[in-house]
C-alpha cells in the first residue's frame, strides 16, 4: 500500500506534532466527525475521533492521540477508516514521542536559548540537573526560572520553547521584560553610551 506522512498528536504545551509514516487508508477520503468511532481495513475499531481543525483529525485510541490528515481516512460499511491497526497506529505515535525526547534531550545543554510560543528568547540554558532546568532570563538583571524538562518542547526548527507568550510568561513571573533591541543573555547590563564631549 502506498505510504501517507502522517501527524503524531503529542500534547506538550501546544507544540507541533512530530510527523512519522502511515499506511493510507485503502479508498477514498472520508470527513469524520468529533464522537466518531475509527476502524482499522479489517473493521475492528481502533479510536475515537476527539477534534477536527485545520484539516488535521485528532483520534484518541485510549492510550495514544494522533493528529491524521483528513485524506488519511475512507467511509467503509462501519464508518471512518484508516490504513493501521490500532497496535499500529500506537506503535508509530510512541516511536515519534521517542524520536522527540531524544532530540529535546540533545538540545538542552549549557547555553542553550528558549523561547516563548510567539518566537521571542526568554533566556538561555544555565543549568540542567534531573528533570529541572534552570533558565537565565534576558531581563539584563541576573534573574532566574526553573523549568519540568515536560514543560518545555523542541520545535520542528530544533529551538527550544515553552507553552506561553513572552508576555504571559514576564507577568507569570514578576519580571519585567527587557526594552525592545535588548539582548544581554548572560545577565550583564552593557555599558551606556559615552556623551559627546561639550565645544565652545
Amino acid at each position: 500500500m502506498k505510504k501517507t506522512l502522517i501527524a503524531a498528536a503529542i500534547v506538550a504545551a501546544g507544540l507541533s506534532p512530530v510527523a512519522v509514516m502511515a499506511q493510507a487508508a485503502p479508498a477514498a477520503a472520508a470527513a469524520p466527525t468529533v464522537g466518531a468511532k475509527v476502524y482499522d481495513p479489517a473493521g475492528a475499531e481502533v479510536g475515537t475521533v476527539e477534534a477536527v481543525a485545520g484539516g488535521v483529525v485528532t483520534v484518541n485510541t485510549g492510550l495514544a492521540r494522533a493528529g491524521l490528515p483528513t485524506s488519511a481516512f475512507a467511509m467503509r460499511d462501519k464508518g471512518p477508516t484508516i490504513g493501521m491497526t490500532k497496535a499500529e497506529l500506537e506503535a508509530a505515535v510512541n516511536g515519534a514521542k521517542a524520536q522527540q525526547g531524544e532530540a529535546k534531550d540533545a538540545a538542552l545543554v549549557d547555553g542553550a536559548a528558549i523561547k516563548s510560543n510567539d518566537g521571542k528568547v526568554l533566556g538561555t540554558i544555565g543549568k540542567v540537573e534531573g528533570d529541572d532546568v534552570t533558565m537565565m532570563l534576558t531581563d539584563g538583571n541576573g534573574a532566574s526560572a526553573m523549568f519540568k524538562k515536560a514543560n518545555i518542547g523542541l520545535m520542528p526548527d530544533g529551538t527550544l520553547a515553552i507553552g506561553m507568550t513572552a508576555d504571559a510568561f514576564y507577568k507569570a513571573v514578576g519580571v519585567t521584560p527587557p526594552a525592545p533591541g535588548a539582548t544581554p543573555a548572560d545577565g550583564a547590563t552593557p555599558p551606556a553610551p559615552e556623551a559627546p564631549a561639550a565645544t565652545n
